[in-house]
Protein backbone atom coordinates (compact mmCIF):
# COMPACT_ATOMS: atom_id res chain seq x y z
CA UNK A 1 0.00 0.00 0.00
CA UNK A 2 1.26 3.85 -0.89
CA UNK A 3 1.86 6.29 1.88
CA UNK A 4 -0.69 9.36 0.94
CA UNK A 5 2.21 11.73 0.59
CA UNK A 6 3.86 9.59 -1.63
CA UNK A 7 0.69 9.33 -4.26
CA UNK A 8 0.28 13.28 -3.55
CA UNK A 9 3.97 13.81 -4.26
CA UNK A 10 3.95 12.01 -7.59
CA UNK A 11 0.64 13.74 -8.24
CA UNK A 12 2.19 17.26 -8.14
CA UNK A 13 5.17 15.95 -9.94
CA UNK A 14 3.38 14.66 -12.74
CA UNK A 15 0.53 17.05 -13.05
CA UNK A 16 0.31 18.34 -16.48
CA UNK A 17 -0.39 21.79 -15.41
CA UNK A 18 2.89 22.74 -14.26
CA UNK A 19 5.18 24.56 -16.67
CA UNK A 20 8.44 23.49 -15.41
CA UNK A 21 9.46 20.22 -13.45
CA UNK A 22 8.25 20.39 -9.42
CA UNK A 23 12.07 19.68 -7.77
CA UNK A 24 10.78 19.98 -4.30
CA UNK A 25 8.20 17.10 -4.75
CA UNK A 26 10.57 14.84 -6.87
CA UNK A 27 12.97 15.23 -3.89
CA UNK A 28 10.26 14.16 -1.52
CA UNK A 29 9.77 11.01 -3.57
CA UNK A 30 13.43 10.34 -3.44
CA UNK A 31 12.89 10.57 0.08
CA UNK A 32 10.18 8.02 0.60
CA UNK A 33 12.24 5.04 -1.54
CA UNK A 34 15.44 5.50 0.41
CA UNK A 35 13.62 6.12 3.57
CA UNK A 36 11.81 2.77 2.70
CA UNK A 37 8.97 4.24 3.31
CA UNK A 38 8.00 3.13 -0.27
CA UNK A 39 9.45 0.45 -1.36
CA UNK A 40 11.40 0.59 -5.37
CA UNK A 41 8.77 -1.73 -6.62
CA UNK A 42 5.50 -0.19 -5.64
CA UNK A 43 7.37 3.39 -6.76
CA UNK A 44 8.08 1.84 -9.93
CA UNK A 45 4.68 0.61 -10.65
CA UNK A 46 3.08 4.08 -10.12
CA UNK A 47 5.60 5.72 -12.20
CA UNK A 48 4.74 3.47 -15.36
CA UNK A 49 1.39 4.43 -14.90
CA UNK A 50 1.80 8.14 -15.03
CA UNK A 51 4.26 7.07 -17.97
CA UNK A 52 0.94 6.28 -20.23
CA UNK A 53 -0.73 9.17 -19.31
CA UNK A 54 -2.88 10.57 -22.49
CA UNK A 55 -0.89 14.19 -21.25
CA UNK A 56 1.88 14.11 -22.90
CA UNK A 57 3.51 16.79 -19.99
CA UNK A 58 2.23 14.18 -17.32
CA UNK A 59 4.05 11.81 -19.21
CA UNK A 60 7.39 13.28 -19.69
CA UNK A 61 6.86 14.68 -16.20
CA UNK A 62 6.80 11.15 -15.42
CA UNK A 63 9.87 10.20 -16.86
CA UNK A 64 11.42 13.14 -15.50
CA UNK A 65 10.69 10.90 -11.83
CA UNK A 66 11.72 7.95 -12.92
CA UNK A 67 15.59 10.03 -14.01
CA UNK A 68 15.51 11.05 -10.83
CA UNK A 69 15.04 7.96 -8.69
CA UNK A 70 17.15 5.70 -10.70
CA UNK A 71 19.89 8.60 -10.08
CA UNK A 72 19.14 9.49 -6.52
CA UNK A 73 18.25 5.58 -4.92
CA UNK A 74 20.91 3.02 -6.04
CA UNK A 75 21.20 -0.22 -6.03
CA UNK A 76 17.56 -1.27 -4.98
CA UNK A 77 16.13 0.69 -7.63
CA UNK A 78 18.40 -0.25 -10.53
CA UNK A 79 17.56 -3.80 -9.91
CA UNK A 80 13.83 -3.36 -9.84
CA UNK A 81 13.84 -0.75 -13.32
CA UNK A 82 15.88 -2.31 -15.16
CA UNK A 83 15.01 -6.15 -15.55
CA UNK A 84 14.35 -7.60 -18.77
CA UNK A 85 10.64 -6.95 -18.85
CA UNK A 86 11.10 -3.51 -17.76
CA UNK A 87 13.66 -2.84 -20.68
CA UNK A 88 11.52 -4.68 -23.38
CA UNK A 89 8.45 -2.40 -21.41
CA UNK A 90 10.74 0.88 -22.42
CA UNK A 91 11.31 -0.38 -26.17
CA UNK A 92 7.67 -0.77 -26.38
CA UNK A 93 6.77 2.61 -24.61
CA UNK A 94 8.99 4.20 -26.79
CA UNK A 95 7.75 3.10 -29.79
CA UNK A 96 3.99 3.13 -29.28
CA UNK A 97 4.03 6.82 -27.68
CA UNK A 98 2.16 9.53 -30.22
CA UNK A 99 4.28 12.07 -28.62
CA UNK A 100 7.72 13.03 -29.79
CA UNK A 101 8.35 15.10 -26.52
CA UNK A 102 8.28 12.01 -24.58
CA UNK A 103 9.81 9.67 -27.11
CA UNK A 104 12.94 12.09 -27.19
CA UNK A 105 13.10 11.63 -23.56
CA UNK A 106 13.36 7.94 -23.77
CA UNK A 107 15.45 8.05 -26.34
CA UNK A 108 17.74 10.19 -24.08
CA UNK A 109 17.23 7.75 -21.01
CA UNK A 110 17.56 4.62 -22.47
CA UNK A 111 21.12 5.74 -24.05
CA UNK A 112 21.96 7.84 -20.60
CA UNK A 113 21.60 4.23 -18.71
CA UNK A 114 22.92 2.12 -21.20
CA UNK A 115 26.45 4.39 -21.19
CA UNK A 116 26.51 4.66 -17.25
CA UNK A 117 26.14 0.71 -16.84
CA UNK A 118 28.44 -0.16 -19.80
CA UNK A 119 30.58 -1.96 -17.95
CA UNK A 120 28.20 -3.95 -15.59
CA UNK A 121 27.01 -7.37 -16.95
CA UNK A 122 24.28 -7.13 -13.92
CA UNK A 123 22.31 -4.40 -16.11
CA UNK A 124 22.92 -6.37 -19.34
CA UNK A 125 19.28 -5.84 -20.64
CA UNK A 126 19.24 -1.84 -20.94
CA UNK A 127 22.64 -2.24 -23.64
CA UNK A 128 20.86 -4.76 -25.22
CA UNK A 129 17.33 -2.48 -25.30
CA UNK A 130 19.71 0.56 -27.14
CA UNK A 131 21.32 -1.84 -29.34
CA UNK A 132 17.78 -3.05 -30.72
CA UNK A 133 16.76 0.46 -31.00
CA UNK A 134 19.53 1.28 -32.73
CA UNK A 135 19.08 -1.56 -35.30
CA UNK A 136 15.27 -0.08 -35.91
CA UNK A 137 16.75 3.05 -37.05
CA UNK A 138 16.41 4.80 -33.67
CA UNK A 139 18.61 8.23 -33.94
CA UNK A 140 19.61 8.89 -30.23
CA UNK A 141 20.47 12.27 -29.37
CA UNK A 142 23.54 13.48 -28.02
CA UNK A 143 25.04 11.70 -25.30
CA UNK A 144 25.95 14.34 -22.25
CA UNK A 145 28.56 12.10 -20.10
CA UNK A 146 27.82 14.59 -17.05
CA UNK A 147 24.26 13.06 -17.00
CA UNK A 148 25.24 9.43 -17.24
CA UNK A 149 28.09 9.46 -15.12
CA UNK A 150 25.50 8.83 -11.93
CA UNK A 151 26.96 5.43 -11.12
CA UNK A 152 30.31 6.57 -10.04
CA UNK A 153 28.50 9.20 -8.03
CA UNK A 154 25.19 7.35 -6.61
CA UNK A 155 23.82 9.30 -3.79
CA UNK A 156 24.53 6.99 -0.82
CA UNK A 157 21.95 5.00 0.73
CA UNK A 158 20.51 6.48 3.99
CA UNK A 159 22.27 5.40 7.55
CA UNK A 160 19.82 5.11 11.03
CA UNK A 161 20.89 5.77 14.51
CA UNK A 162 19.84 6.43 17.54
CA UNK A 163 22.05 9.36 18.49
CA UNK A 164 23.59 12.14 15.94
CA UNK A 165 26.30 11.19 13.94
CA UNK A 166 28.33 14.32 14.34
CA UNK A 167 27.55 15.71 17.97
CA UNK A 168 26.18 12.44 19.59
CA UNK A 169 23.28 13.95 21.21
CA UNK A 170 20.27 11.28 21.38
CA UNK A 171 16.93 11.75 19.02
CA UNK A 172 13.87 12.00 20.65
CA UNK A 173 10.30 12.98 20.00
CA UNK A 174 11.65 16.57 19.97
CA UNK A 175 14.97 15.97 18.39
CA UNK A 176 13.84 14.53 15.07
CA UNK A 177 16.62 12.65 13.00
CA UNK A 178 17.85 14.40 10.11
CA UNK A 179 19.76 12.87 7.10
CA UNK A 180 22.35 14.68 4.61
CA UNK A 181 21.68 14.05 1.52
CA UNK A 182 25.34 14.06 0.81
CA UNK A 183 26.75 11.68 2.72
CA UNK A 184 23.70 9.39 4.04
CA UNK A 185 24.56 9.70 7.74
CA UNK A 186 21.64 10.60 10.20
CA UNK A 187 22.48 13.66 11.90
CA UNK A 188 20.39 16.08 14.08
CA UNK A 189 19.07 19.35 12.96
CA UNK A 190 21.92 21.32 14.21
CA UNK A 191 24.19 19.66 12.82
CA UNK A 192 22.53 19.88 9.48
CA UNK A 193 20.82 22.95 9.13
CA UNK A 194 22.68 24.18 5.78
CA UNK A 195 22.17 23.63 2.41
CA UNK A 196 23.53 23.59 -0.79
CA UNK A 197 23.14 22.01 -4.40
CA UNK A 198 24.50 18.38 -5.19
CA UNK A 199 25.15 18.44 -9.02
CA UNK A 200 27.04 15.54 -8.94
CA UNK A 201 23.77 13.48 -7.59
CA UNK A 202 21.52 15.30 -10.41
CA UNK A 203 20.46 17.95 -7.40
CA UNK A 204 20.23 21.28 -8.84
CA UNK A 205 17.95 22.53 -5.78
CA UNK A 206 19.48 23.69 -2.46
CA UNK A 207 18.84 20.77 0.04
CA UNK A 208 19.99 19.74 3.64
CA UNK A 209 23.22 18.52 4.12
CA UNK A 210 25.46 18.13 7.43
CA UNK A 211 28.27 20.59 8.84
CA UNK A 212 31.28 18.44 7.60
CA UNK A 213 30.02 17.61 3.96
CA UNK A 214 28.96 21.44 3.69
CA UNK A 215 33.16 22.37 4.25
CA UNK A 216 34.00 20.11 2.46
CA UNK A 217 31.77 20.91 -0.32
CA UNK A 218 32.69 24.35 -0.03
CA UNK A 219 36.36 23.78 -0.54
CA UNK A 220 35.16 21.50 -3.17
Amino acid sequence: MFRSSFCKNLENATSHLRLEPDWPSILLICDEINQKDVTPKNAFAAIKKKMNSPNPHSSCYSLLVLESIVKNCGAPVHEEVFTKENCEMFSSFLESTPHENVRQKMLELVQTWAYAFRSSDKYQAIKDTMTILKAKGHTFPELREADAMFTADTAPNWADGRVCHRCRVEFTFTNRKHHCRNCGQVFCGQCTAKQCPLPKYGIEKEVRVCDGCFAALQRG
